[in-house]
């Protein structure tokens, strides 16, 4: 009887052995090895698109030897393409993306997709702030004089924002939290925005500076604020909006994206993208991709991602509450 015990466990350590060798879960010695997926969950040239291809395009043929199909699926603030992504197999075969829209979504209720459950962040490949802009022929030149106005004026001054499940649409709440009494207009987009600034339409609109840099540059636009916690080394003489008022001394509205695996993907594979694209993300090649998108250099460590999704999601919570 015994022997039949020892023989029955023989028997299961040779298949699973077997089983290992024939490339099963677990046996990740010659990963990859077949062609990957990342599911972009944003359209075709757009800032996102291109900006996720810049970094795996930075990626070493010596490192990566296969090839990586993007697909792009469109639609409901990236919410289609991120389901997309995570109907996959965990196999480590299929990448996609966790960004603060995703975010902000799973804590307003508009998707029950918890990314800090169902994802595992390998590496920011953008974390910036976003600006205050207004026109050139607005009545006033600084923030801190559109405060004066917003208080002296309540409910006349309009605040253009991108639409509801963006990150750039907690501006708003920002405002309206302090106190400062203002009209808060949705727009599709951030040159939608723009438009109404440069139309009287809207007296300041919230940016990144890719959208708005042609006509910063021209002079149409002024710069009056940005959203992050430290001054922006892309605009570096714009104040924050904490130096302006003790009001939002807390603001720290960044947008960032990134790339990520599904949760129950092997950590030996975790651990290759996270080397990987850690290197790829501090590469010269990928530094010309950031810098012709106005990008700030990335801070946040592979050590920190988890943690700084974490604490965007509490952050997000106080301003929809």
């Amino acid at each position: 009887m015994k022997m039949k015990k020892v023989l029955a466990l023989v028997l299961a350590a040779a298949a699973a052995l077997s089983l290992a060798a024939c490339g099963g879960k677990g046996n990740t010695e010659n990963y990859p090895a077949k062609d990957l997926e990342i599911v972009i969950p944003y359209k075709v040239g757009g800032t996102t698109d291109l900006a996720v291809r810049g970094v795996l395009d930075a990626i070493p043929s010596s490192v990566l030897d296969k090839n990586i199909t993007v697909t792009n699926t469109v639609g409901g603030s990236g919410l289609i393409g991120t389901e997309e992504f995570l109907s996959h197999d965990a196999d480590g075969y299929t990448l996609g993306l966790l960004n603060c829209d995703l975010v902000l979504n799973y804590v307003s209720g508009a998707t029950d997709i918890n990314p800090t459950e169902r994802m595992i962040p390998l590496a920011a490949v953008e974390q910036d702030p976003y600006l205050l802009l207004g026109s050139k022929n607005a009545s006033f030149s600084t923030f801190a004089q559109f405060l004066e106005q917003a208080n002296a004026n309540p409910d006349t001054l309009v605040v253009g924002v991108t639409g509801v499940g963006t990150v750039p649409n907690l501006l708003g709440a920002i405002l309206l939290n302090a106190g400062v009494a203002v009209k808060v207009v949705p727009y599709d987009s951030a040159p939608d925005a723009i438009a109404a600034v440069l139309a009287n339409e809207a007296d300041i609109c919230i940016s990144a500076m890719a959208p708005a840099i042609g006509q910063i540059d021209s002079g149409d636009l002024v710069p009056l604020a940005v959203t992050s916690a430290d001054r922006s080394q892309a605009s570096p003489d714009v104040p924050t909006m904490a130096e302006v008022s003790d009001l939002f001394k807390d603001v720290n509205l960044l947008s960032w994206i990134m790339i990520a695996l599904p949760a129950g993907v092997d950590d030996s594979v975790v651990t290759y993208w996270k080397n990987a694209l850690a290197d790829a993300v501090a590469s010269d090649t990928y530094a010309a991709t950031r810098e012709s998108f106005y990008f700030e250099p990335i801070t946040i460590t592979t050590d920190q991602l988890s943690d700084f999704v974490a604490e965007q999601s509490e952050y997000y919570k106080t301003l929809i509450a």
